[in-house]
């Protein structure tokens, strides 16, 4: 057993040829593929996990390989094949602990893959999705906090993709469409920063439309709405400072 362990360690440290690894148990190479992955050396690792998962599919040895694969994965970025893996684990495992870690782990892997916001959010959207499913399954799970943070800031990208096409908007004077955009983030994305952003923009769209009457009117009926009371002590301060008219600091904010 001594001399086994030796000989892992020399293959560890010094690395082997093919021929040589080929002569490695399953077991064997599982335990240098854990000591790379310990060591942070995950390409390494990648390769050993990679080959126990093709020779023991259907084994626990297969399994518990296919874990680490994907935590291995995960580290090299490669988000997609990690939560295939990830997945492919929980399907099969008994083991209620890692399963719960996998699905979370899958949920990181989604959000990791999303886009800014300015590219097309297919993949913030389906991120949400598999996010929310994950808190569904596991309602009181220890990493519920996590997924709540990953939700709140894929939404908040969302609401800003959608703000700056409503600022685009009133930059071109396409008011409707602008009010279009203000009014999904309001209804939709209450929960972001840009809701608040959404009203002030909806009183200052109307004061550019040259119509003071309407956005003070607009004021009046939605100022208990604001999450932040210092946002609604600016939206009464865009209303002061622009009675009579835009003027130059009106122009900066409209095309800043």
């Amino acid at each position: 057993m001594i001399l086994r362990l030796f000989i892992l360690s020399i293959f560890f440290f010094h690395g082997c040829s093919t021929i040589e690894q080929s002569r490695l148990t399953n077991s064997e190479k599982f335990e240098i593929g854990l000591q790379y992955f310990e060591k942070q050396k995950y390409q390494k690792s990648k390769e050993y996990f990679e080959d126990i998962v093709q020779n023991e599919q259907g084994t626990n040895l297969g399994l518990e390989s296919t874990f680490l694969l994907a935590k291995t994965l995960f580290e090299l970025k490669e988000f997609d094949e990690a939560s295939y893996n990830f997945n492919y684990f929980s399907m099969f495992s008994k083991d209620i602990d890692n399963v719960e870690f996998s699905q979370f782990m899958k949920s990181k892997c989604a959000f990791e893959s999303t886009l800014p916001y300015n590219k097309d959010q297919t993949s913030t959207l389906y991120a949400i999705s598999i996010i929310q499913e994950f808190l569904d399954n596991f309602p009181y799970s220890k990493f519920k906090d996590d997924a709540y943070d990953m939700i709140i800031k894929l939404r908040t990208r969302l609401a800003r993709k959608n703000f700056e096409s409503a600022r685009l908007y009133l930059k071109m004077k396409k008011y409707n469409s602008a009010f279009y955009y203000f009014d999904i983030i309001i209804s939709e994305f209450y929960d972001t920063k840009y809701h608040d952003e959404a009203l002030i923009y909806y009183i200052f769209t109307h004061i550019v439309m040259d119509d003071y009457k309407m956005a003070k009117s607009y004021y009046e009926n939605i100022k208990s709405n604001f999450n932040n009371n210092l946002k609604r002590i600016e939206a009464e301060q865009v209303l002061e400072d622009f009675r009579n008219g835009l003027g130059l600091s009106g122009l900066y904010k409209l095309y800043k």
